[in-house]
């Protein structure tokens, strides 16, 4: 599918992440269909995208409307065929359990969660057909944990969560995927408007009130739209092999090592390199072991392929399997890597950071490295296990 034909949409499109991702989109060669509920703000989003002379085409949708879905489908089909979706529209609120309304509670899964699984059903047989598409749904790290005063937003994230995932699961291996971005707090209006209810109900400084807010979900600063935006459009890529598929990416603005593992490395060992000398799993989870996963490809064998694609291949094996279970990348506390031929690894370093970077972002796990005299598959050269934590 060539750069010039290929759609996206994004919902919640008006302001803050969505109008972010939507920008970023476009500059990235999509032409993008921006949906929101206020006319104003998609019409004023898409009318600056044209002015930098991108193709784009404000909608006024209420994704929560089956009937308002589907007249944005029947709009973005003008533009052409769909190729990625981005469920971002999304609405908050807090109060304790006890205090939620039944209102509130629809109000909240209907945005959240309904929308999303409207708007991917409007889409989703396009892309299968064509057997290519890309689905981001934008949940929220309360997606995958829990907190005070935000039962129904975070359950309803959960359902996003859920739906990503089973949604992933009925995709595989068709060439389309799904995936979700998890943000915490991220520098948008929907943010403000926490921070001035905490002000409302505590008194406290707006920078109080910030500084409580980012420290219950573990934050040491806000995320920014852009890079929850640049995380959306890593997804969306038309990766060549073993795209991500049901993955749950968090942004919590901390390395990805620092919120289900602990570096474990004494002093006398110094410093790790590119690796940890252990790693310590700080939170419940059930414990998944990969068994060795080679290059192998539908047939079930390795095709010959250098020690570079190898290696690519092998350890987008083991995030398939990790992602079916549920799993993301950061979820990996070790790996072993089998290699045929030690001098073509170290030969390869720089090329296999690349392939482990796009694979892996900044998380690196416990790792060691076995050389071996051959693999099962006389074809391979390298062959990757890993154990992980699974929440």
């Amino acid at each position: 599918m060539s750069s010039s034909t290929r759609v996206a949409v994004v919902t919640g499109a008006g302001r803050g992440i969505g109008a972010a991702t939507a920008s970023a989109l476009a500059e990235a060669g999509f032409a993008v269909v921006l949906a929101a509920r206020s006319r104003e703000q998609v019409e004023r989003q898409s009318a600056d995208l044209t002015t930098r002379g991108r193709q784009a085409r404000g909608v006024v949708c209420d994704v929560t409307s089956e009937a308002s879905v589907q007249a944005l489908a029947r709009e973005a089909d003008k533009l052409g065929p769909v190729a990625v979706l981005v469920n971002n529209a999304g609405a908050a609120g807090s109060m304790p359990l006890a205090r939620t309304s039944l209102e509130e509670w629809n109000r909240l899964i209907a945005v959240n969660a309904t929308g999303a699984f409207l708007c991917t059903r409007a889409f989703l047989p396009g892309m299968l057909e064509r057997k290519w598409g890309r689905v981001v749904n934008l949940a929220s790290t309360a997606g995958l944990t829990g907190a005070k005063y935000l039962a129904a937003y975070t359950a309803a994230k959960h359902a996003l969560v859920g739906l990503t995932r089973s949604t992933a699961a009925e995709v595989a291996g068709t060439g389309v995927t799904a995936n979700a971005v998890c943000p915490g707090f991220v520098d948008t209006e929907m943010t403000a408007e926490t921070v001035a209810r905490i002000v409302a109900k505590t008194g406290r400084s707006s920078e109080e009130a910030l500084a409580a807010a980012l420290a219950s979900a573990g934050q040491t600063r806000l995320i920014s739209a852009g890079e929850v935006a640049a995380a959306v459009v890593s997804l969306a890529a038309d990766a060549a092999t073993h795209p991500p598929n049901g993955e749950a990416l968090v942004l919590d603005g901390r390395d990805s090592m620092s919120g289900r593992f602990a570096t474990v490395n004494p002093e006398e060992l110094g410093a790790p390199r590119g690796w940890s000398n252990g790693m310590l799993a700080q939170t419940g989870g059930r414990i998944l072991f990969i068994a060795g996963q080679t290059a192998r490809d539908g047939s079930g064998k390795v095709p010959p392929a250098d020690f570079v694609v190898q290696f690519d291949r092998a350890l987008g094996n083991v995030l398939a399997v990790l992602g079916a279970a549920g799993g993301r990348a950061a979820d990996i506390g070790r790996f072993t890597i089998y290699v045929t031929d030690v001098a073509a690894y170290r030969a390869s370093l720089k090329p296999l950071g690349e392939a482990y970077r796009r694979r892996m972002g900044t998380h690196y796990p416990a790792m060691a490295l076995v050389e071996v005299s051959s693999l099962v598959d006389p074809n391979a050269v390298v062959e990757i296990e890993a154990t992980a934590v699974v929440g």
